[in-house]
């Protein structure tokens, strides 16, 4: 038999027991829409919490600090907790006298190492006052060289303005909230406006001791910045500065100077805490890595946590599909009824079949032709709920999140190609295979006897 025949046959088949076909397709429709529905609220947290990463470039970043070196903790930098007292070094962490110092010396050195584009001093200041008028707000500073200009994400970032000139004029990037607060009515109105910063700290002297110090820097707002949706809160509330800038800060150099005196060296010779080091591509993260480990330093990407964040979630996709799919076996459970009570009741017809010359085989086709139509129809309408199903709820949430202050649209569903194709080829062949017994039941039906009934 041909395959459009046997389509035709599959298809008058179903049409004698409508009510039974639909009732049949339903289970598998919810079964469908249940999975398309859960793997893609699994897959749109995923796309929520990648989208910081990529939005603000940090995936082709490595994060250097010194090895050996034990850093005190210091409100300056509040997210390097010291280790506990009795926590034991690493295995490969060498002596303190041994280890190298971050300095600009090892900075020139990375930079020269092959995919590396940049690499600049990891500064972060917390407790800075943003003085603006009578406006005054906390804040957190930012270094940021002024040759990251260069690259695509700090531009893309910015809502009015530019980066840094490549002079050495004072200036700063405002996030756009930390700019309403202090007064701008927009981004634009903030543009040209010089504003102060305060800051407060302990700098270390020549004679292995620290004084404490209050600055004031008068300095320009060149831009001012928008933050990705999800991103870091402590980026929604800071400043950008120039590096070299950010190096007159008080209480900057700290933590690596307080550091250096623990090791038996002097607060000169300290270098830096953190240094950020950026390669053209992220294909380029393991060579470079292994060739900073290999100068003596600690490395960190974000790129391995994000592996482990994307392993997280195919768990999770993983489980919320294995719940989908027990519903879409109690589902192949009235395939399989439905078509047994269809070859019951078309015994004779398909003695007829055999009769004129359909083989066994013909038969198995026939019949697994119409589990396959019920699958299908079953996991296009599966697809239809289960878009249905995640836009009511995203409606409820995002109402909810309006009356929490939420002031942006929550996507807290995706729906790649992938997955709406695979929910429907799932649903076939779950279907198809819930129909071979009733097929392989409707191929051994003895035409003599089927024929001698009617």
């Amino acid at each position: 038999m041909r395959i459009w025949m046997i389509v035709r046959l599959a298809l008058g088949g179903l049409r004698r027991t409508p009510l039974r076909v639909v009732l049949t397709s339903l289970g598998v429709t919810i079964a469908s829409g249940a999975i398309v529905s859960m793997v893609g609220f699994a897959l749109g947290l995923q796309a929520q919490a990648e989208a910081p990463f990529e939005k603000l470039g940090l995936l082709n970043n490595i994060e250097v600090t010194p090895k050996g070196l034990e850093f005190a903790h210091h409100p300056h930098d509040p997210d390097d907790a010291p280790p506990p007292d009795d926590a034991p070094a690493p295995d490969d962490a060498p002596a303190p006298d041994d280890a190298p110092a971050l300095d600009d010396a090892a900075m020139e050195r990375m930079e020269a190492i092959p995919g590396v584009v940049l690499t600049y001093p990891d500064f972060r200041a917390t407790g800075i006052k943003l003085i603006h008028g009578e406006r005054r707000e906390g804040a957190t500073a930012i270094g940021f060289p002024r040759e990251a200009s260069l690259l695509g994400f700090v531009r893309d970032m910015l809502v009015a303005g530019d980066f840094f000139s490549v002079s050495d004029a004072p200036e700063v990037i405002l996030s756009e909230q930390l700019a309403r607060k202090v007064g701008f009515e927009s981004p634009e109105k903030a543009l040209g406006a010089i504003v102060t910063l305060e800051a407060t700290g302990l700098s270390p002297e020549e004679a292995e001791t620290f004084r404490f110090e209050r600055k004031e820097l008068k300095v320009k707002v060149v831009g001012v910045y928008s933050v990705p949706r999800m991103g870091p809160r402590m980026v929604s509330s800071s400043v950008v500065l120039p590096v070299e800038l950010m190096k007159q800060i008080p209480g900057i150099q700290f933590t690596p100077a307080l550091a250096s005196l623990r090791a038996g060296r002097t607060a000169a010779g300290a270098g830096y805490q953190r240094v950020t080091v950026r390669v053209r591509h992220p294909s380029d993260l393991a060579s470079v890595e292994q060739k900073i480990r290999d100068m003596g330093f600690k490395t960190r990407t974000l790129l391995s946590q994000l592996e482990e964040m994307r392993t997280f979630f195919v768990f999770i996709d993983v489980l919320l599909a294995s719940v989908g799919t027990v519903a879409l076996v109690v589902a192949a459970l009235g395939i399989i009824n439905t078509l047994l009570m269809s070859v019951l009741e078309r015994f004779q017809e398909i003695g007829i079949y055999k009769a004129i010359g359909a083989s066994d085989g013909d038969l198995v086709v026939l019949f697994l032709t119409e589990a396959g139509i019920i699958g299908l129809l079953g996991g296009l309408g599966g697809l239809a709920l289960g878009r249905a199903v995640s836009w009511i709820l995203e409606l409820a949430v995002n109402a909810y999140a309006r009356g929490q202050g939420v002031t942006f649209h929550l996507d807290l569903f995706a729906f790649p190609v992938w997955l709406l194709a695979g929910a429907v080829a799932f649903a076939v062949v779950v279907s198809v295979l819930a129909g071979v017994y009733p097929a392989v039941r409707a191929a051994r039906v003895d035409p003599i006897r089927a024929l001698r009934r009617e």
